[in-house]
């Protein structure tokens, strides 16, 4: 498993699911996904509620791309 959703309590209470991935280098070690994101801060990876993080973590796991010859 190279992807994974932890849930995050906050000190306030406050939850959110963040999307982690194993470490690019070590990769023993999980990481929140903006640490292995080339676009590093601008990366969102979490989320208000568990079903976002799990529509959104398509964009984390490899998953292809599709595309169609429309012309």
């Amino acid at each position: 498993m190279k992807t994974r959703i932890i849930e995050r309590t906050n000190v306030d209470g406050r939850k959110s699911w963040v999307i982690q991935q194993k470490h690019f280098l070590f990769r023993w070690w999980w990481v929140d996904a903006w640490i292995n994101s080339s676009s590093g801060a601008s990366c969102n990876d979490s989320f208000s509620s568990l079903e976002e993080a799990k529509k959104n973590l398509c964009y984390f796991d490899s998953t292809k791309v599709k595309e169609k010859v429309v012309a």
